[in-house]
């Protein structure tokens, strides 16, 4: 599934060192509503690397009403990003542990589009241990509704600290 989303404004390496800042993933994870444990950046010579555990209520206002008939009460999950450092390119994983089960996968991408950048990533969603159908619609819901939402929350966030 592709998500796209414009940061206005800037500047594509702006943005990359934005997504990879603790300062950031901190403000994101607060407009996401999750309680987020210790932040863990690390950079070698071609990227930067972020993962932060999550965990939120899914009874809570912003979630799509499809997700939380779903997913659990409460949801435990990992997100993690990798930014190319010479490239505007990234990828994303989000790991939801629990029942369902499931792990998204994405390729993020960054470009100019005259003064502003173009967000773009692709993601696919599977299930573990959800039978078909029914699998398929959970990881429909989870890459549309959920992780989409996710992104579009990072998005506006990235556009408010740009």
């Amino acid at each position: 599934m592709e998500h796209r989303a414009i940061i206005e404004s800037t500047t594509v390496q702006a943005v990359q060192q934005l997504l990879s800042q603790h300062a950031f993933l901190e403000a994101f994870a607060k407009e996401v509503g999750v309680t987020s444990g210790e932040i863990d950046i690390s950079e070698a010579d071609d990227a930067v690397e972020a993962q932060m555990p999550w965990s939120f209520r899914t009874d809570k206002a912003g979630i799509p009403s499809l997700a939380q008939k779903f997913l659990p009460q409460e949801v435990e999950l990992v997100w993690w990003q990798e930014w190319k450092a010479e490239e505007p390119l990234g990828d994303i994983r989000v790991e939801l542990h629990g029942h369902p089960a499931a792990t998204c996968t994405g390729r993020a991408s960054l470009a100019q589009s005259g003064q502003d950048v173009e967000y773009v990533v692709i993601t696919e969603t599977k299930t573990n241990g959800v039978p078909w159908p029914l699998g398929g619609k959970v990881e429909s819901m989870i890459n549309k509704d959920l992780v989409g939402w996710i992104l579009s929350v990072q998005a506006r966030v990235a556009n408010r600290e740009i």
